[in-house]
């Protein structure tokens, strides 16, 4: 009993971290900004554990807005800019290219549920896919077995409930999700891993999740790591970002790892190749967000943004990789 409570007041801003909610504030549509270079600040080491990928720039973002931050969700959209959704039910977009000094980006709170009590509940929102068809964009929520489908331009709000969904742990729900080249759609589960081995809980969608059949299926992460996002290459594969919590010294550490979705067999679980590990005392955060842009020639450009939680020990960071994927190596 004494280990345990020792624990537990190590661990006291960890359950803030985890488990803490404050409401938003009133709407307001701009947060203005302070986007500093922290490029020269990732070392040697830290670029060698990035594998293929290589470092194009680290941005540190803050604001004064209290709507600022806690995001889980990153979009490239089509007009060329970032959309970033946040666990606390809100959204901003900001600019891309990024650039040292002040900015603004225009925020807003996502979906509502009103309550038996009148009033309205939101989302931790965990994932997003702006869907090519019809414009629509499609919301994952932690903590329940629905995903959500906001209709272009604000004209509607959609939720359908995934029954496999249902047993998974409360803080499952579709903590990463993705649209397939081939016009399927994938959910893997934050916290539903079956063994030690690294094997999770997937379900993958012949169309649109809540509107078609689905087969489940495990797929293999690293050992200790969770799956929180995840974005198709040009040729099929994915991209799938993995966090755990280190607890001494207490720090998050990401991996990068590639999947091919082809490769998805019921009898057994679906194998993925490490690609990269962010783990230096500079570069770590709370990576919890990822989208891809084209680059030059054959290069592509990753985006990673993380959650601070509303954590003065944490930061909001965006991280760009850049890359050649005829250079990742094959999935044994």
């Amino acid at each position: 009993m004494r280990r345990f409570t020792a624990l537990l007041l190590l661990l006291a801003p960890l359950l803030w971290i985890t488990w803490g909610w404050k409401p938003l504030p009133p709407d307001s549509p701009r947060a203005l900004l302070r986007v500093s270079d922290r490029t020269a600040q990732i070392g040697r080491d830290d670029r060698a554990k990035l594998g293929p990928f290589r470092p194009l720039h680290l941005w540190h973002i803050t604001s004064p807005s209290p709507r600022f931050g806690g995001y889980s969700a990153l979009l490239a959209m089509p007009e060329g800019d970032f959309l970033a959704l946040s666990d606390r039910n809100s959204w901003a977009r900001f600019a891309v290219p990024m650039r040292a000094g002040r900015a603004t980006a225009k925020t807003g709170r996502l979906i509502y549920e009103r309550r038996l009590d009148g009033g309205y509940s939101g989302f931790d929102v965990e994932s997003a896919v702006l869907d090519p068809i019809d414009g629509s964009l499609w919301v994952g929520a932690e903590g329940g077995d629905r995903v959500f489908r906001l209709a272009r331009r604000g004209l509607g709000v959609q939720a359908f409930s995934i029954g496999p969904m249902k047993a998974w742990p409360r803080n499952g729900g579709a903590e990463a999700m993705a649209r397939l080249r081939d016009g399927c759609w994938m959910i893997l589960c934050e916290s539903c891993a079956f063994d030690t081995a690294g094997a999770h809980l997937g379900l993958l969608f012949s169309g649109h999740p809540g509107r078609s059949p689905l087969s489940p299926f495990r797929i293999v992460l690293p050992e200790g790591f969770d799956p929180v996002d995840m974005t198709p290459l040009p040729d099929g594969r994915l991209l799938i970002l993995t966090r755990r919590l280190n607890l001494f010294p207490l720090h998050f550490e990401s991996r990068i790892v590639l999947a091919d979705p082809a490769q998805i067999d019921r009898r057994r679980a679906l194998r993925t190749t490490e690609l990269a590990r962010i783990d230096g005392q500079n570069l770590r955060e709370n990576y919890e967000g990822m989208t891809l842009l084209p680059g030059s020639g054959r290069q592509m450009v990753l985006w990673l943004i993380s959650d601070a939680n509303d954590s003065a020990f944490q930061r909001t960071l965006v991280l760009e990789l850049a890359f050649d994927p005829l250079q990742f190596p094959l999935i044994r």
